[in-house]
């Protein structure tokens, strides 16, 4: 693979123009407003009104696929030590059992049309569940508005992996508003401005030697990327695997510690030639537990005898959701600077449309 098509490998990640000439999209420009969506987000739910039933809920299924369940993934891990009751993502067509009229349910839709999400929304109605919609418009909006479901429209136009500020903190506030996570404002805010300050310290427009993220996409290219974090930093390393797959279009694989220490460390010996074609990736974040610091230090030794590339990426906000956030963004910007490295576009996904198509076509 030549990085760049051809263009002067030394130096791509560093012209500007070249690297926006890749991106005719602007998905690097949407990547840069995700610290104000994460504003925008919060302040949409602070007027939310739901009925005494939401708030007495005792359990939370979130439903959504790619890019709209993220940030459930997210909020479930950040908050894990503050959501009152379990919190489930559903990605798929049916609802688990578990789900009754005691559970909230939360249906995720970028664009409002989501089979899968639509389909589960149905048998939610069915199970007579306390449902609140979060969209852009579409069918799921048409739903809300005739069944008279509490919802959130937030603004559309772009990529849905892109709507991921929106995404969690749209979640978040809503589950604020009812009485499951404990969250302040001013919290909220850190985060955004935690992520602000990474997203100016790896813009196209710092070079390579002090440019962290253009570092690690050079690391990358050629190589299978597996992320790897814990705790909150376990559901930033899948947005980073999803993100390498639909900006970087390149393979990439997700784990999360301390459960990798006890199988995925054993499975690097073979097939022996892949040793040479994998980038383990460390997420590390500021809340991460000792003992998961400890292991992943202990895993890296043990890549190091395997002569197996790895790299720590540390994301030291103070506090959960700041890390997280620290992490996305810094995530987000590598998959577009490796799609420039291995000369794509990073805004098409047409295997996706392709397939979407085919299943329209299907009964």
């Amino acid at each position: 693979m030549t990085p760049g098509d051809g263009r002067d490998a030394a130096s791509i990640l560093d012209r500007p123009a070249d690297v926006q000439a890749l991106d005719p999209a602007g998905m690097r420009a949407q990547v840069a407003t995700i610290p104000d969506q994460v504003r925008d987000g919060w302040a949409r739910t602070r007027d939310l009104t739901v009925p005494a039933a939401y708030r007495a809920a005792t359990s939370i299924a979130v439903l959504g696929m790619g890019g709209s369940a993220i940030g459930g993934d997210l909020v479930h891990d950040i908050f894990a030590d503050r959501l009152t009751v379990p919190l489930e993502v559903v990605r798929g067509y049916d609802l688990p059992a578990w789900v009754g009229a005691k559970t909230l349910v939360v249906a995720v839709s970028y664009s409002g049309a989501t089979e899968e999400t639509i389909s589960a929304l149905e048998a939610a109605l069915r199970r007579r569940c306390p449902v609140l919609v979060v969209t852009t418009g579409g069918p799921l909006r048409e739903v809300a508005r005739r069944a008279e479901l509490p919802h959130l429209v937030f603004p559309g136009g772009g990529q849905p992996r892109a709507a991921v500020g929106h995404a969690v903190a749209l979640l978040a506030g809503l589950l604020e508003r009812t009485g499951h996570l404990a969250l302040a404002a001013a919290e909220v805010e850190a985060a955004a401005t935690a992520a602000t300050a990474t997203l100016a310290a790896i813009e196209p427009g710092v070079g390579t030697e002090v440019n962290l993220a253009k570092q690690l996409a050079w690391e990358l290219l050629d190589r299978v990327p597996l992320v790897i974090g814990s705790g909150a930093m376990a559901a930033v390393a899948r947005r980073w695997k999803t993100q390498l797959n639909e900006n970087g279009k390149s393979d990439a694989i997700f784990d999360a510690l301390p459960e990798a220490s006890h199988n995925t460390i054993v499975g690097f010996d073979y097939p022996a030639d892949m040793q040479d074609q994998l980038c383990v990736v460390f997420l590390t974040g500021s809340a991460d537990h000792p003992r998961d610091r400890l292991r992943a230090t202990l895993l890296g030794q043990h890549l190091d005898t395997l002569h197996v590339t790895h790299r720590a990426v540390a994301c030291d906000a103070p506090g959960r959701f700041a890390a997280a956030l620290q992490g996305i963004v810094f995530g987000d910007l590598v998959s577009i600077y490796l799609a420039v490295l291995y000369g794509v576009d990073p805004t098409p996904v047409e295997a996706i449309s392709t397939l979407k198509a085919e299943l329209a076509r299907l009964p």
